[in-house]
């Protein structure tokens, strides 16, 4: 019993081979044809096929028969003519592998196919039938293949139709169509293109176009090839694209043919029938198919390039590991491997930024925490260091901070200046059982490179608090002290110090202020000059939890005030409450020490993500990745001082290629749509909005995902929308459409948008607003779309960037990872 029969044409392939030393083209002979590549992938993969065609009594005829044989193919079914020679298709390739054809075949041998040719019997005893539209060009050959398809569904046998149109040889594109509609009426799996499926619904619309077919000629199986990006499928009501494999193509011819025997074995495999198959099933197959597919374009040919079992699993295997890192972001920091949250520890020192945060090593949810080390000379290129602190007898090591001791006021480092660690030590008291949180020191000679845990440690406890964590420590010039702003559970506590090792409690601020949605958690307490006033405000930042009633999750508010030494005051009421952030997914964001004056900036990074669903998020071996870097100030609106945050210039530099346009209008007839090939996209985009309803940015990918930035002029109303976004079933919580309020003055609006492969960053007005959310693409954004329900937006000015990739090595040094002296 044979498992599958091709009907149609079996032909040579003349494909390119170069130059000859005179400089003329030559041609290398490849026997091929589509329902025999089919064919040929089935018999590669072990299945037993054969094929129904006819040749030429010439040499190419008889090459065709004994490659069709080594190919471990049944060529019984292969007859010979004299009435025309065996058809001939000269390829043409352009630079990416991409082909057209020359035919040869007016007529041609296999469009002498007679119905009496057809072995009615071996397709009623087969499995399965293939077949194309290219072997209804012309009788007698249509009626042949007719007679097959129609003994096949007689038969209940599997029919498979790939149309593989090709213009030049019919006599209309109606007459095309009209076969193809034909065929399509007795196919149980339809394979076609994006431009076979647009030809033949009048639509550019895949979604749409293919439910249209599917459903009009009761299609079980409907799958529409998107090249390297992948495929979409139709099956029972479900829809879903599955993702290709990158590969260097050289010729693309036969990838589809291998693409869809690679598919026919995977179902004949599981039984045959595409009656029950599951999500994961038809998405695992046509994962093989797409790899199969991909690894035929890589070498020249295609009846003889197809691959075997092995090479395909091998591809999927690669492919899975390239998945697994696929939201590896290309300019936001993430750690090497595992588990990393809240950002620790920031300093600058001896011109090198570091930055310090929570970390699993061994595990990529959280767990016992160590601090991570990284390094960077601008904030944007980092390089992994080894781990810095390790959990010890005190316990394991939870937020803090770091400091420039320049006077050895600790009395640490002799006659000379260091790193001062203060972080919290979190472990269960012996006696009631109760997590306890102590503060400790670490200190490190060599720019940080290794630590010494301080022999006097902890440093600070407070036996009656039980959340009692996150030190922030800065030198306070007018009283000539450290000072530590730290949480406990519902409040934040101040502390002083003349040494960094003895400390003495000034003030409390916070019971009942602000939001208390949530445990207080990574304080921050800063001075920053308002605008050009010549006034300045201290900024306390605090975050907050997760509480399960409160759709945003974890989050972060400010307060503006004054300190005076001992404690903060509040220049709002108890109830006012300012966010720093209105995206889903920027938590526990603190500020570097020590940037030397002459820089003026005070910079923050967040940890991107939430505590309600960061253990879940799709990432892989890592889990966890940082905001950009931002610039802080304080700025006054509408007699309010408020804070403003922008990316760190250095950013810039990542620039690539841009483009630009002015004065573009944008109506629900005209979107401005601009194709991209880049993941890593800034946007600069300045709009007077003459409409009533929303305007949206639309991030676009090639599959079904997209991230919406809108602006509602009704509700003055800024926000993004992720529910469609690609991955976000890992959480009930993560798909959402969240945002601020934003008044356009005048109508007009600034925004700046940062896209990478795990997170958008959306900045309004100078970052008067911002959002900031995690993303999880099903495909790369290849489309910008601007769009409006009703009126016009005029694009006064719009610029797009590509963004290069920002690689993280590991740091050179002499140091190999070890647990800290104590």
């Amino acid at each position: 019993m044979l498992d599958v029969i091709a009907i149609g044409e079996v032909l040579i392939d003349f494909t390119p081979a170069g130059r000859s030393a005179a400089g003329n083209g030559l041609f290398e002979c490849n026997p091929g044809g589509a329902p025999a590549n089919v064919a040929a992938a089935l018999s590669r993969l072990g299945a037993r096929s054969a094929m129904i065609s006819k040749v030429g009594e010439d040499q190419f005829g008889s090459l065709l028969h004994n490659v069709l044989v080594e190919n471990g193919i049944d060529a019984d079914s292969v007859s010979v003519t004299n009435e025309a020679s065996t058809t001939l298709a000269f390829v043409h390739l352009d630079d990416q592998g991409d082909r057209s054809f020359s035919f040869f075949r007016k007529p041609g041998a296999d469009t002498f196919l007679h119905a009496e040719d057809v072995p009615l019997e071996r397709i009623e005893a087969s499995r399965a039938l293939h077949f194309g539209s290219l072997s209804m060009t012309h009788e007698p050959a249509r009626t042949a293949t007719r007679t097959a398809v129609r003994k096949a569904k007689d038969s209940g046998v599997l029919l498979s139709f790939d149309p593989n149109i090709r213009f030049s040889l019919w006599e209309s594109k109606e007459q095309a169509r009209q076969n193809i509609f034909w065929g399509m009426n007795y196919a149980d799996i339809l394979k076609v293109s994006e431009d076979e499926l647009s030809f033949l619904t009048g639509t550019s619309d895949l979604e749409k176009g293919s439910q249209e077919l599917q459903q009009q000629y009761d299609i079980g199986l409907l799958v529409v090839t998107l090249a390297e990006k992948g495929c979409y499928y139709r099956l029972a009501g479900r829809d879903g694209y599955v993702p290709g494999f990158k590969v260097k193509a050289i010729d693309t011819n036969g990838a589809g043919d291998a693409f869809l025997g690679c598919l026919l074995f995977k179902i004949l495999e599981s039984g045959g029938s595409l009656q029950g198959l599951t999500h994961e099933q038809i998405t695992s197959m046509l994962t093989f198919a797409n790899a199969g597919g991909a690894l035929v374009t890589t070498r020249k040919g295609a009846l003889g390039a197809m691959p075997t079992t092995d090479e395909i699993n091998r591809m999927i295997e690669s492919g899975t590991q390239h998945n697994k890192d696929r939201f590896r972001p290309g300019f936001h920091f993430s750690p090497p491997s595992n588990w990393a949250n809240d950002p620790n520890g920031l300093v600058f020192y001896e011109g090198s930024y570091h930055l310090f945060y929570q970390y699993h090593p061994y595990s990529n949810k959280w767990g016992p925490m160590h601090w991570g080390h990284a390094v960077s000379k601008d904030q944007i290129h980092w390089e992994h260091a080894p781990t810095a602190l390790f959990p010890d007898e005190h316990g394991a090591i939870f937020s803090g901070c770091c400091v420039v001791d320049w006077n050895n006021s600790s009395g640490l480092f002799g006659n000379t200046h260091g790193l001062v660690a203060i972080f919290t030590h979190a472990d269960t008291h012996p006696e009631t059982g109760q997590p306890r949180q102590r503060q400790s020191l670490a200190y490190s000679s060599d720019k940080g490179e290794t630590w010494h845990k301080y022999d006097g440690n902890p440093v600070l406890a407070e036996e009656d608090l039980i959340d009692f964590r996150d030190p922030k420590v800065f030198w306070h010039a007018q009283s000539k002290q450290w000072i530590m702003a730290i949480v406990a559970g519902d409040h934040a506590r101040f502390y002083a110090s003349a040494n960094l090792r003895e400390w003495s409690l000034t003030g409390e601020f916070g019971r009942e202020e602000g939001s208390h949605d949530g445990v207080w958690e990574c304080p921050d307490l800063f001075q920053l000059p308002v605008d050009d006033t010549g006034r300045s405000k201290w900024v306390l930042i605090i975050s907050i939890g997760d509480n399960p009633n409160c759709p945003e999750g974890s989050r972060t508010q400010y307060f503006i005030g004054e300190f005076d030494g001992k404690t903060f005051i509040n220049d709002h009421p108890a109830d006012h409450i300012l966010w720093l952030d209105y995206g889903r997914d920027n938590y526990a964001g603190v500020t570097w020490s020590d940037i030397p004056e002459q820089d003026g900036r005070r910079v923050i990074i967040g940890w991107m993500s939430n505590w309600k669903y960061a253990n879940e998020t799709p990432t892989g071996s890592w889990r966890g990745a940082m905001t950009l870097p931002r610039a802080l100030s304080l700025t006054e609106k509408n007699g309010d001082v408020v804070l403003t945050q922008m990316p760190v210039r250095e950013i810039e530099q990542l620039r690539n290629e841009s483009v630009s346009w002015n004065d573009v209008t944008v109506t629900p007839e005209t979107p401005f749509i601009q194709p991209t090939n880049r993941d890593l996209i800034e946007i600069e985009a300045q709009m007077e909005i003459q409409s009533g309803e929303e305007v949206c940015i639309h991030l676009q990918s090639a599959g079904q995902s997209e991230i919406i930035i809108g602006y509602d002029p009704a509700k003055e109303w800024l926000f993004t929308d992720r529910s469609n976004s690609g991955v976000t079933d890992f959480h009930p919580a993560f798909a959402s459409r969240h945002g601020a309020g934003l008044a356009a003055a005048d109508g007009r609006l600034k925004l700046q948008i940062w896209l990478d492969r795990n997170a958008v960053e959306v900045y309004a007005d100078n970052g008067l607003v911002v959002l900031t959310d995690q993303v999880f693409p099903d495909a790369p954004v290849e489309k910008i779309r601007i769009s409006t329900t009703s009126g016009l937006v005029v694009l006064n000015s719009l610029q797009i960037h590509t963004l290069d990739a920002v690689q993280i090595p590991q740091i050179r040094t002499g140091q190999t990872s070890g647990r800290n002296e104590a």
